[in-house]
């Protein structure tokens, strides 16, 4: 196959989407400049060779302004195509040489962070600490976390809580990642979680949960990520201080949405992957996770969601290479073109929603690869056969909140309803809860008004009292039934 050859029928369409979703990145989608060589002139007898000769402003030709857009060759449909573009942090572009028998935890390196007012008001000391974690396949990796010691005190009487905020990612590149917006850029996580978290006065780490590949929605290798930055959280001395800032402390965490698919992974994977931090880890708050993405074909696939979705899938593929060779020529252009998208990206990307059948030749619905990609990632029930382990309970009390269509939106029984989450179903976030319950877990459900959008805000009060009275060490009296 050549580069050169006429693209599919919808190619060009999808590819125009990719250079709006790239431009509103910032990724650069041109063509690369044509060198055009010049033979040396005969020189005629007698003459001297005068040396090279400037031939002066050459016409590159035609600029092909697709070229960005075309498929290459399978033989250079390498995983390695599909990565984010280097990162301008040394920690993700030149890290450490590996020692597999490092302890997952384990800090590596650490350097001070300061973060502006305008992502974290009342900051008051700050340290970004290089961390040992294991992606999904037991491989070690480094993760960035980002730890925090707000401004304002902790009454006491017990150590200040840690709270584990696990950032709604959402994101391709390594430039989205939390460690490089919190202190360079404007953190998009509107909803105030952080904000008022910091002015609580809860000691905060912000892991960089998808990794070195961004492998967003991977949830067994995001689930690690936060159990391994919160281990170096509660081991991290900053210098001159007489000993770590949080050994003593308790645990909570959340997260929304793709920060809710890290949570979730990380309370469900705890017992086994880090089981020290049973009794420490004393609760976790779910918001909007999607549990089975399978179930999102009909509520996300080729919806405004599609962009979210699409992401999401490309984000496996770098944790399950194996879901590669399903793309077909449209898919590789959108797979390359979107390697470096953050979240505005992605959620643009859902004006164009072409469906994930667009990007291959197989029906991602029923071909085994994806199904078996899909169920790995599967949060809730822990089946064997798809790799996990039955100890995979979540130990802490857990509680899962969601935008429920149930909830009036006023005040008096003749009030609307809310739409509920028409992305991510409510009856989804209640057979997870059903299925942990079952399993031996303690879970609330708490139902917030809204949809998926709405939801992160109209849940921010009850989330974050549940977080609170978890971290004051107040009993969990409310759970299965």
């Amino acid at each position: 196959m050549s580069s050169r050859r006429p693209l599919r029928p919808g190619t060009v369409a999808l590819a125009a989407a990719c250079a709006l979703a790239c431009a509103v990145a910032g990724t650069p989608a041109g063509a690369q400049p044509r060198t055009v060589d010049h033979p040396p002139a005969a020189l005629s007898p007698g003459s001297v060779d005068p040396g090279p000769v400037d031939p002066g402003p050459v016409d590159p030709g035609p600029v092909d302004p697709v070229a960005a857009f075309r498929p290459v060759p399978p033989d250079q449909r390498t995983p390695e195509r599909y990565l984010p573009s280097p990162s301008p942090d040394p920690w993700y572009s030149s890290p450490p040489t590996l020692d597999p028998d490092t302890a997952p935890g384990t800090i590596l390196a650490t350097r001070p962070v300061s973060i502006p007012p305008h992502n974290v008001r009342n900051f008051g000391r700050g340290w970004q600490v290089l961390v040992q974690s294991s992606d999904s396949h037991d491989r070690p990796h480094q993760i960035v976390s980002t730890i925090i010691e707000p401004a304002t005190p902790w009454p006491g009487p017990d150590p200040r809580p840690l709270v584990s905020f696990n950032v709604t990612i959402d994101s391709l590149g390594l430039t989205c990642m939390p460690s490089h917006v919190l202190p360079h850029k404007f953190n998009m996580e509107l909803p105030p979680f952080l904000q008022i978290l910091a002015d609580r006065g809860y000691g905060l780490v912000l892991t960089d949960f998808q990794g070195p590949k961004a492998a967003y929605a991977a949830g067994r290798a995001n689930g690690r990520a936060v159990l391994d930055g919160i281990r170096a959280a509660r081991a991290f001395t900053p210098a001159g201080d007489p000993g770590p800032l949080f050994s003593g402390s308790r645990v909570v965490q959340v997260g929304y949405s793709g920060g809710g698919i890290a949570t979730g992974w990380a309370a469900q994977l705890q017992p086994v992957y880090a089981p020290e931090l049973t009794g420490v880890l004393v609760g976790s708050s779910v918001g909007g996770v999607p549990a089975d993405y399978a179930d999102l074909f009909d509520t996300m696939d080729g919806t405004l969601a599609s962009g979210l979705y699409r992401a999401a899938v490309l984000g496996l593929a770098r944790e399950y290479p194996q879901l590669y060779p399903l793309l077909n020529d449209t898919g590789d252009v959108v797979a390359h073109q979107l390697r470096d998208a953050c979240a505005s990206t992605n959620t643009v990307g859902g004006l164009a929603p072409f469906p994930l059948s667009a990007l291959t030749d197989v029906d991602p619905r029923t071909d085994p690869t994806v199904i078996e990609v899909m169920a790995r990632n599967r949060l809730g029930r822990a089946d064997p056969a798809h790799g996990a382990d039955p100890r995979e309970v979540p130990t802490g009390p857990v509680q899962v909140w969601h935008a429920d269509a149930t909830v009036p939106m006023g005040p008096g029984p003749g009030s609307s309803q809310g739409p509920g989450d028409t992305f991510v179903p409510e009856w989804t976030a209640h057979r997870l809860v059903d299925e942990w319950c079952a399993a031996g877990a303690d879970v609330e459900y708490t139902p917030v008004a809204g949809e998926h959008v709405t939801g992160a805000y109209t849940a921010v009060g009850p989330a974050l009292d549940w977080v609170d009275a978890r971290a004051r060490g107040v009993p969990f009296t409310t759970g299965c039934r």
